[in-house]
């Protein structure tokens, strides 16, 4: 199958497939790459769901200031943790 890949580096993965993986938006996948067979390969991680990142940045939007990219590294990592 043949994806196109766009100006900012993204590939569309056809929505055959996600229904197949059970990939949805948001959903963390994990990439392995093969350099001598120029390939990637995409792993979505067992157990890992969109949905368990939600209300991870909440305590922000009480603010009225956005996060810092270390404030918003800091609590999806927290989410992340929660998952496992």
């Amino acid at each position: 199958m043949l994806m196109k890949v766009f100006n900012k580096g993204q590939v569309v993965i056809p929505n055959a497939l996600r229904k197949e993986l059970g990939i949805e938006p948001g959903d963390m996948l994990d990439v392995d790459i093969d350099k001598d067979a120029r390939a990637i390969r995409l792993k979505k991680p067992e157990g890992m769901k969109a949905h368990s990142l939600a209300g991870s940045l909440a305590k922000y939007n009480r603010r009225k200031k956005f996060p810092t990219k270390i404030e918003i590294k800091t609590a999806l990592a927290k989410g992340l943790a929660r998952e496992k």
